[in-house]
């Protein structure tokens, strides 16, 4: 075994002393509360020690008790981190239906009522007088004080949902609303359609003014921006009649300006149309344009129904 250095040893003896002083100053205190006090016949110079270290001790603290003085039930309560005490005037309550301020005019603890407020909000209720000493933070002494008083009425045992439960309603489908006429649909009717803002219907009405209405579902796809989820969605609330009205172009009338407005006929194929007009006389039917060898024949069938002759 190693020798224990000089700091070492020092502690060590210090240690050693302590602990025989603690010894000695015990076995004097025991001796002096067993003799109720009375130190007359110990040693005058172990009195005179044992002096000097009680005067250093802090006071004794009385245990919790009850006034003597006062009946059962008025009793007092002292509060932790309180010096205060607090009359308790204990009288017959129901714990699931008191309220806060029965409950601290009797003296008992704030902070225990807010845990039985919370616990009755979640449903709970107290069914037996002895669960009242099962309160969080409620001193035992005083739950004991209290069983007497506890009077529970079994109309107040029927716990209450911590949530309203929502009225029963019958399902209602939403009203279905009726499809609207795609040609004489306005914005406030497209922006309905899921996928179609302010702008894509103020572009689906420009075009279909110019064109002078559409005539087959198709057509809508020559729109800028509109694709087929946007189209599919559109005719779930509109429709095209089977006999489409649209407007009609004069076209033994119109100058080529004005047929030029039309984006099927454009500017190039209105002055073909009027020059050919100019030279051959005004046209009487759709034959009449296939007469004009540069216009295709598919070209014509697309523009026709939109002609009046």
């Amino acid at each position: 075994m190693s020798q224990l250095t000089k700091p070492q040893l020092r502690a060590t003896i210090m240690l050693s002393l302590a602990t025989l002083i603690i010894l000695i100053v015990n076995t004097l205190y025991n001796e002096y509360r067993l003799t109720g006090g009375q130190i007359s016949k110990m040693d005058p110079q172990d009195a005179i020690i044992l002096d000097s270290i009680l005067a250093l001790l802090p006071p004794e603290k009385e245990p919790y008790r009850s006034d003597p003085g006062n009946k059962p039930g008025t009793e007092f309560n002292s509060f932790a981190g309180s010096k205060k005490k607090i009359p308790i005037n204990l009288h017959d309550f129901d714990p699931n239906s008191v309220s806060k301020a029965d409950w601290v005019g009797m003296g008992l603890p704030e902070k225990v009522f807010n845990g039985l407020e919370k616990y009755r909000e979640k449903g709970g209720r107290i069914r037996k007088p002895e669960q009242v000493l099962k309160l969080y933070n409620l001193n035992p002494t005083i739950a004991s004080q209290m069983l007497p008083f506890v009077k529970i009425d079994s109309l107040n045992l029927v716990s209450k949902p911590a949530f309203a439960k929502k009225e029963f309603k019958p399902y209602k489908p939403k009203p279905i609303e009726p499809l609207f006429d795609l040609n004489q649909a306005d914005t406030t009717q497209l922006m309905k359609v899921f996928g179609i803002g302010g702008r894509t219907a103020n572009r689906i009405l420009k075009y279909r003014n110019s064109v002078g209405g559409f005539l087959q579902k198709d057509q809508i796809y020559e729109v800028w921006g509109l694709d087929s989820a946007v189209v599919d969605e559109l005719f779930k609330k509109a429709y095209l009649p089977a006999t489409p009205t649209v407007q009609k172009l004069l076209i033994n009338q119109l100058s080529e300006e004005e047929l030029a407005l039309n984006p099927y006929i454009r500017k190039g194929m209105a002055r073909i149309i009027v020059k050919y007009r100019i030279q051959h006389g005004p046209f009487h039917s759709e034959s009449d344009l296939l007469k004009i060898k540069i216009l295709k024949p598919e070209v014509v069938a697309k523009i026709s129904p939109y002609l009046e002759f």
